[in-house]
């Protein structure tokens, strides 16, 4: 039935946190809104009649997210820095409501943005969102996995935040293949012990894997809101600033697949080759590779020899990004997608 008329009475204010409002990516609620750092945070809730406006904030000017109602394409939104009001197209919704999505395209360096609530109109009824799929993907590693500049292509080279979307990240597109839900626990240039440059005092991978919000040291996340079957970690960026030594470095991804473990028992854990590694393909040296792909042997062997046996080594393609840029491109990541759909439906049965 058409919604009533409003008579000019104000919408009704519903928080972040209402309970009829659903996430999936890590999280933080600060004062009744929901704070995001990660890359590839859902949010998902069902209206029927008038639309309500969407309430969100970005602490810079570089946070983006796509919009989509009922599954179709989406839309762009460029938050502007401080709040935003976002409002949905007008026309009333069904009986059976529109399922409207908004996914965080950007990751934590480039600005924490924040879901404030919904401005809901007179006539209007927020519904329960459908729960989530039961099976459950994390993705931990660095600017492959968030996706950084995966939209770049020549000859526009848009080496913008803009150009950023984690929904295309191989990350998500195997989420959306094997039917589960998926985090996205990644950072651009930050390895397991040294960033893109070499520099140690910044927050890697050990550092910001328990936080809800990669940046803020107080930002605790609570693992066992979360418990994926399979996590895959894929992290090249510690052979960027040049072959680190072999053993140090064995022993730091070892303790970091360590730390994995301990929040998280029962995953099968996958260690990945990383995509930007060349695989001599095209004339340079393979021996990043090679040794990364030796320090993941050896850790997998430490690992089985302590007892666990839910860990493997996968091999993944060589993907070039391009000429201008190393990053890989959507079209990559759906080819890296490929080759670890395999070793999960290994692991899993699905």
């Amino acid at each position: 039935m058409p919604a009533a008329p409003s008579n000019g009475s104000p919408p009704t204010k519903i928080a972040a946190d209402d309970a009829r409002i659903a996430y999936m990516g890590r999280t933080e609620l600060s004062s009744h809104k929901v704070r995001m750092g990660y890359p590839g945070i859902t949010i998902r809730f069902v209206y029927r009649g008038p639309a309500p406006v969407i309430e969100m904030s970005g602490d810079t000017p570089d946070c983006f997210f796509n919009l989509s109602c009922n599954g179709w394409d989406p839309v762009l939104i460029h938050l502007k820095q401080g709040a935003n009001e976002i409002a949905l197209p007008t026309g009333v919704a069904p009986a059976g409501g529109w399922l409207v999505e908004l996914v965080r395209r950007t990751e934590s360096w480039m600005g924490t943005a924040s879901f404030d609530g919904l401005l809901l109109p007179p006539g209007g009824e927020l519904l329960p969102a459908a729960p989530g799929p039961e099976r459950r993907l994390m993705f931990i590693g660095d600017s492959i996995t968030c996706a950084e500049y995966d939209e770049r292509f020549p000859p526009e080279n848009d080496d913008t935040p803009r150009s950023t979307n984690a929904a295309r990240s191989y990350g998500m597109l195997l989420a959306r293949w094997l039917g589960a839900q998926v985090h996205l626990v990644c950072y651009g240039g930050r390895g397991i012990t040294r960033d893109w440059s070499g520099k140690t005092d910044t927050n890697t991978a050990p550092v910001f894997f328990p936080r809800a919000l990669p940046d803020e040291p107080n930002s605790a996340w609570d693992h066992a809101r979360y418990a994926p079957d399979v996590i895959v970690i894929n992290i090249g960026t510690d052979l960027d600033a040049g072959l680190p030594d072999e053993a140090k470095f064995t022993d730091a991804y070892a303790a970091f697949v360590a730390q994995v473990r301990a929040a998280h028992p029962r995953a099968f854990i996958l260690l990945c080759e990383s995509a930007y590694q060349s695989d001599g393909s095209d004339g340079r040296p393979r021996v990043d590779r090679d040794f990364l792909l030796h320090t993941l042997q050896a850790v997998v062997a430490r690992r089985r020899a302590a007892g666990d046996e839910r860990l493997r080594v996968v091999l993944t393609g060589f993907y070039p990004g391009t000429p201008t840029n190393s990053h890989i491109v959507a079209f990559q990541q759906e080819q890296l997608a490929l080759d670890l759909l395999g070793p999960i439906r290994g692991v899993t049965g699905w």
